[in-house]
């Protein structure tokens, strides 16, 4: 169709970041930024209006998102057909939106939700926690830093963090929002420069009312060498609770640093449910009600 956007991109007869391109489909960055930075559009190349126009062309197009997601630890397909199921180009097309925990994206978006989106990362988890992550500015009020090892690209496995914020979600009752402070970065983006990381990480455990520990201890994945030294500092603040599961690989590791809470009175536990809870507890003594 000649007055249609998406067939103009789809012959190259108007511009777009393409990311993938196949024989019947290609995938592109949408215009407006999406609501994340991953966000892609995979338009088929044949013009069909929707999902339900063309079997074949539409089946197509799918297995090319797919593909797409195959790739994503997690993510969501969306398509949509007609104006009342939020469809705004009459071009069938599928979203590959990647996610992750406490994303506070809601779907299907509206225009009010990408309004929201393009102010800025959304970081509330419900009405009552906001997941920080790491090089985000630190807000006032009560809040939680989550320390322990984080996983490397190199050897991946599941970050803990994403239960933690659950957990710390279930329990919470205060008044404010807690803010929950996580040294992972938003979207895998990595820190320019690891002094920024390491400054902002100082910066968010100095101004937590609770420094959460927990340490899974694993040598080969989760060796936790900067825990060690960061519970050091803070073992004697008084905002410290350490949790050391003893069944991990390695929990022989978190010896000494469970000895060392015990000289300066830190909390230890050995579930992340009450790590989460001990945590709490800092929080409603320094002046904030908190469990539940």
């Amino acid at each position: 169709m000649t007055d249609c956007a998406f067939c103009a991109i789809a012959t190259g007869r108007a511009p777009a970041v393409i990311v993938r391109e196949w024989p019947d489909a290609i995938a592109i960055r949408p215009r407006s930024g999406g609501v994340h930075p991953n966000h892609l559009l995979v338009i088929p190349r044949r013009h069909i209006a929707d999902a339900g126009a063309d079997l074949d062309s539409a089946a197509a197009a799918q297995r090319r998102a797919s593909e797409l997601v195959a790739e994503l630890p997690a993510a969501n397909i969306i398509t949509s057909k007609g104006a009342e199921a939020t469809q705004t180009v009459f071009h069938a097309h599928w979203h590959v939106l990647p996610r992750e925990a406490f994303d506070g994206l809601l779907l299907p978006w509206t225009p009010q939700q990408t309004a929201r989106s393009a102010a800025g990362p959304s970081t509330s988890t419900d009405n009552s926690i906001n997941l920080i992550m790491a090089r985000e500015p630190i807000p006032a009020g009560p809040s939680v830093f989550l320390a322990g090892p984080t996983p490397d690209k190199s050897a991946p496995v599941p970050s803990w963090r994403p239960e933690a914020v659950r957990l710390l979600s279930e329990q919470w009752t205060g008044e404010q929002p807690l803010a929950v402070l996580s040294p992972e970065s938003r979207n895998g983006e990595r820190a320019d420069r690891y002094e920024t990381q390491v400054n902002w990480e100082t910066d968010a455990r100095e101004a937590a009312t609770a420094i959460l520990f927990w340490i899974p201890r694993d040598m080969r994945v989760l060796p936790g060498m900067t825990t060690n030294v960061e519970f050091g500092l803070d073992a004697t603040s008084g905002r410290a609770v350490l949790g050391c599961p003893p069944d991990c690989p390695n929990p022989e590791r978190n010896r000494y640093l469970i000895h060392i809470a015990h000289r300066h009175a830190v909390p230890v536990r050995t579930t992340l449910a009450d790590t989460a809870a001990a945590a709490l507890a800092l929080v409603a003594a320094a002046g904030a009600p908190a469990v539940r």
